[in-house]
């Protein structure tokens, strides 16, 4: 199990990190159709040719095709050749968010000095021996064969740490319980049973196909509204999720940590039998039905505290991210 600290490694960085979670809701592998000779050849080449590329520019500093790569091919061999090109759409917003709380950290002047630096990848070392998958493995040779290194590592360090001190005071005791009080939900294992229907954006090549997709959402919403036909019905009709064979139901889940964000926060404000408005996600449109709510149980805040810290810090590093893109110049080549 992670310590408190090298557990916000890959949740407050909100960028690259990310992109576990997308390649794992990916659907299987599908066979190129190119020999293996052939596949190999062409992206040796494609790689050699296209390393020193620049495919964005922010705030003047450049990001190349070969950084892209480095972080794709942790999981290319889980992605069909399909989906490649979304998947590195991602990877590049991820780098693009490293690049841009790098760039906030040096002009805030925030620094981590070494001695910090080497405590905490020494608790890094630590939580990998306690973790029995990984005892006897050295903390180089479990970054490496994630495509990682301890530079990554030293990288992601300075930008949580930094990050925390930025944000000290939002996350100050006090402000932690009132968070606790109004968002107990997230943490008391209260489960909402929801069903939805899916407008899938992700392969959208341009803002055409995005008024495309929003406008067959709002007329789904529209049938949903005149109530001539069931949800059900209505999902198994449109919905481009594999939950529309079951009439859009996505069974029981908790507030925190199985649905992405806005979905889950939208879906836990509704009450049973209660239709959301339109939803958008990195997949796509939605829209959502609660269907039953299993209430949780009493939890204790001190227990959770860290990880109530954690969420806050997520949060904050959220809008701080949204501010950055906002103010910046961002060049996609």
């Amino acid at each position: 199990m992670l310590t408190y600290r090298s557990k916000i490694l890959g949740v407050v960085l909100c960028g690259v990190a990310s992109i576990c979670f997308s390649s794992s809701v990916m659907a299987s592998k599908q066979k190129a159709e190119a020999a293996p000779e052939q596949q190999q050849e062409t992206g040796e080449t494609k790689q050699k040719d296209d390393s020193k590329k620049v495919v964005a520019t922010i705030n003047g500093e450049d990001i190349t095709q070969a950084e892209v790569e480095r972080v794709l091919n942790r999981f290319k061999n889980q992605i069909p050749p399909d989906r490649i090109a979304s998947v590195e759409k991602q990877v590049l917003e991820g780098l693009v968010a490293q690049k841009l709380f790098l760039q906030f950290i040096k002009e805030k002047k925030i620094t981590v000095g070494d001695d910090v630096l080497n405590a905490e990848l020494d608790k890094v070392r630590e939580d990998i021996q306690m973790n029995p998958g990984l005892a006897g493995k050295s903390l180089e040779e479990v970054l490496e064969s994630h495509g990682s290194t301890v530079e990554d590592l030293k990288r992601d360090i300075i930008i949580s740490m930094s990050l925390e001190k930025f944000f000290a005071a939002d996350v100050a005791d006090e402000k932690v319980r009132e968070y606790f009080e109004k968002n107990k939900q997230i943490y008391d294992g209260t489960e909402v049973k929801a069903s939805h229907i899916l407008v899938d954006t992700r392969n959208a090549q341009s803002e055409e196909d995005l008024k495309k997709a929003k406008a067959k959402i709002d007329k789904i919403k529209s049938e949903v509204a005149e109530g001539k036909k069931d949800f059900a019905k209505l999902a198994e009709e449109y919905s481009d999720c594999p939950s529309a064979k079951k009439g859009g139901d996505l069974g029981y889940f908790q507030r925190k940590g199985q649905m992405v964000e806005p979905f889950a926060a939208v879906a836990f404000a509704l009450k049973v039998g209660e239709v959301s408005d339109v939803v958008q996600t990195q997949f796509g449109y939605h829209i959502i039905k609660v269907t039953d709510i299993k209430q949780g149980e009493e939890v204790n805040f001190d227990d959770l505290k860290p990880e109530i810290k954690l969420d806050m810090l997520k949060q904050n590093a959220d809008a701080l991210l949204n501010r950055l893109k906002q103010q910046a110049k961002i060049e996609i080549k």
